[in-house]
C-alpha cells in the first residue's frame, strides 16, 4: 500500500503519457498511409501489376513450368489492387479510379489465362501473342491512368 502512494500519475508524468503517445503515433502513422496520396499509391499498384504482368509474360516465353502455388505470386498483386479501390471508394467518379479497375479485370483476366493453360499442361507458345498483346494494352491503360492522375485534381 505504501508503494502505491508513492506513484504519482500527473498529466505530466512521462510514463503515465507515453502509451497515449505511442497510440495516437500509430493511428497518425495508419492515415499518413492512406493520407499520402490516392495517385501516389496507384502509380505503387500501376508499377507492380504491369511489372507482374511483364514477368508473367516472360515465364511463358522462357517456357518454364509453373506450379498452381507459384501463381500466387501473380494473383497477388490484383487482390491488393482490389483492397486499394475499396480504400479510396469515394474516388469512384474519377477516370483514373474507373480505369485502374479495368486494368485490374485485364491483369487478372491474364493471370487466369496462363493458370488454366498450366492446369491443361498446354504448350504455351502458340498462346504468347495473344498474352502479350493483353500484356501491352494493361501497359498503355496503365500509362493512361498515369496521365489521368496527373490532371486530376485532390
Amino acid at each position: 500500500m505504501k508503494a502505491l502512494r508513492s506513484i504519482r500519475l500527473t498529466p505530466c508524468n512521462p510514463s503515465s503519457a507515453a502509451p497515449a503517445l505511442c497510440c495516437c503515433l500509430v493511428i497518425s502513422a495508419a492515415a499518413g498511409c492512406l493520407w499520402r496520396g490516392y495517385a501516389t499509391i496507384m502509380n505503387v499498384h500501376l508499377d507492380v501489376l504491369t511489372q507482374t504482368a511483364d514477368k508473367l509474360c516472360a515465364v511463358v516465353e522462357s517456357r518454364r513450368p509453373l506450379s498452381a502455388e507459384g501463381m500466387a505470386e501473380y494473383v497477388y498483386p490484383a487482390q491488393r489492387g482490389r483492397e486499394f479501390l475499396r480504400q479510396f471508394g469515394s474516388y469512384r467518379a474519377r477516370p483514373s479510379y474507373r480505369h485502374f479497375g479495368e486494368l485490374l479485370d485485364r491483369y487478372e483476366a491474364l493471370v487466369r489465362t496462363v493458370d488454366a493453360l498450366r492446369a491443361q499442361g498446354r504448350d504455351w507458345q502458340p498462346e504468347l501473342p495473344r498474352l502479350t498483346a493483353e500484356r501491352d494494352a494493361i501497359r498503355r491503360l496503365a500509362e493512361q491512368i498515369r496521365g489521368e492522375l496527373k490532371t486530376e485534381t485532390g
